[in-house]
Formats: structure tokens, sequence, C-alpha cells
């Protein structure tokens, strides 16, 4: 235990050399690569900071699984929903492949859920939710852990999509004709309301409060050692990733041919909006991307925690009970 009287930049820094001592360890072998990378982890996942504050969010901490300890086929999966950035194609996806899907879109519905027991009655293999931190905190327990998937974007490319994708959704209860009348930079100034969304959603935050560096600190680490992340720009090895991680066997003929209409020839596209492009030189992006820094910093950490969860993943499947449902 850290002394709580020495000075915080001191126990940063010590941290920050017992890491770089570990990498200068770092085996050379593919397999003890990963059994490292996963044990490191996990240490990760159950640690706090110097001084004494918590790694992660406490709802993550106790009631997700972490990324480095291998699905059990009785694991209920979270998914996290945001909002234009492959959700929809992830719900399409899993209905084809015959899972229970629940969607608890919103908070009242997930106390609803809690009451009615959803996740100890078994009945529901993922559960999508945009609102990650009560939905973990509220459906899932220590004894009833969840495991947590997630579908990332880059935050000014999720925006503009929105804002042209609402002008034209008459089916959403958020739909904005009203919209189609402005251009996008007077949206960006004066109606945009939506920055840091990924930041606040794990803080369980609102969309009229501020996001702050601790916010991103603890989200960093939250998604480090308790998501299994994917990337809208690589949906097929996103999904596939996924399926490992609930144990869908890809070479079943049915699930084969399910798989091949969203990433073959024949394409499908769930809740696609073709819009005009916005030059990241533009003065509506750089104040999107101004806007929305911390999410930035966190969609960026996300692409490294992507690349370095592969082997990762690949070595769940060993052991992970495949299912041909």
């Amino acid at each position: 235990m850290v002394n709580s009287r020495w000075p915080k930049h001191k126990a940063v820094a010590a941290v920050i050399l017992g890491a770089c001592a570990i990498a200068s360890l770092w085996p050379s072998t593919e397999e003890d690569s990963t059994q490292l990378l996963r044990r490191s982890l996990q240490e990760l996942s159950d640690g706090e900071g110097p001084d004494d504050t918590p790694y992660m969010y406490t709802w993550a901490q106790k009631n997700l699984r972490p990324v480095a300890r291998a699905p059990e086929s009785k694991d209920t999966v979270l998914f996290w929903h945001i909002p234009k950035s492959g959700g929809s194609t992830a719900k399409s996806i899993y209905r084809c492949l015959g899972k229970h899907i629940d969607i608890e879109s919103q908070p009242k519905s997930i106390l609803e859920a809690e009451k009615m027991g959803l996740v100890p009655s078994g009945k529901v293999d993922i559960i999508f939710s945009s609102f990650p931190s009560m939905a973990a905190e509220h459906l899932f327990d220590p004894s009833h852990k969840g495991r947590m998937l997630a579908m990332f974007r880059h935050p000014v490319d999720r925006l503009i999509s929105k804002f042209y994708y609402l002008q034209v959704a008459t089916w959403e209860k958020t739909y904005r004709p009203d919209w189609k009348d402005i251009d996008i930079l007077e949206w960006v100034q004066s109606h945009n309301m939506d920055n840091d969304h990924m930041v606040k959603k794990l803080a369980g935050k609102l969309q009229m409060d501020e996001a702050t560096e601790v916010d991103l600190h603890l989200a960093k680490r939250t998604v480090k050692g308790r998501f299994v992340v994917g990337l809208m720009h690589e949906m097929e090895e996103s999904i596939h990733r996924f399926n490992t991680v609930i144990g869908i066997d890809e070479s079943d003929s049915y699930n084969t041919m399910c798989l091949g209409q969203y990433f073959g020839k024949d394409l499908k596209k769930t809740n696609s909006n073709s819009h005009p492009k916005v030059k990241k030189d533009s003065h509506a992006w750089k104040l999107l991307a101004e806007k929305n820094s911390l999410d930035i910093q966190l969609y960026e950490y996300v692409l490294e925690l992507f690349d370095q969860q592969k082997e990762v993943i690949e070595s769940y499947a060993s052991s992970v009970d495949v299912s041909t449902a």
C-alpha cells in the first residue's frame, strides 16, 4: 500500500516506471506474451490507483467480467449501443443468429428489468443498452456478472451521421425535420448538445453535464479492463471477435449463411443513411473535434486496445463452449 501522504505525481511516476520495467521483460514467444497480457489486464482490473482511487468505475469492477478472463457459456452479454456506431446492425446480426435479445434503451425499463430478475432468469443472451453504467449496475451483480461488448466510431463521424440521419428518420422518437433548414456549421454552433457522449455515458452523466479529465481517465481504465471493443470501420472482424466471446460457431451452415448476408456480396446495411461528406479541414469538423476532445482521446485509446485484444480474443477460442445456436 502506498503511503497516502506520498505526492500524487511521484506515485504516478512510480507506476509508470514499474510498467516500463515489466515491458522490458516481455517474453519473446507468442504464447507467453498472450498469457502475460491477460495477467497484466487482470491485475489492472482488480487493482486501485496509488492514491487509493479506483482504476475503473465500481459498477464495472464489481459486475462485469474482466477481459483477461475467458468467457463462460453462462455469461450474459451487455452490449453498449452507442448511437450511430453500428449497434443496430449488430442487433440484426444476432437476431439472425438466433440469440435472445433484450433492448433496454431507457432508465425506467432497466429498473423494471431489474425487478423482474432478467439476468438471473437466464432468458436473455444479449442485452443492448445505451446506458452502460446504469445497466451494469442494476441488471448484474457479483453473482451474475456480465460480459461487456461495444462498437466504437470516431466521435466526429458519429455526430455528422446523427445530424443527417435524424433529418429523415421519421421512425425515430428523436426525429428532427427542422434540421433540414440549417447547415451543419449552424447545428454544431447552436443546436448540438451531444458532446463527449461516450465519456459522459460511462460516468453516468447527462448531456448537460460537463465531462472531465478524471472521467476520461476512469473511462480508459474501465474500457481496458472490462470491454471487448469493436470498431465500426472493422465491422466484420469486430463481429467475429464478439462471436468468439459469445460462443457462436461460425462454421455452422446456418450461421455461415446468416453472416454472409451482412458480410458477403449481398451486404445488408441497417440504419444506414447516405449524406454529404464533411471535410476534416472544414470549420464544422474542427469545431466538433474541439467540443468532443475527450471522446476523441477515448476513441484513439480504443484503437490501440482493438489491436492489443486480438491475441487475447484468439486465446478464448480454446476455452469457450461453442454454440451452434
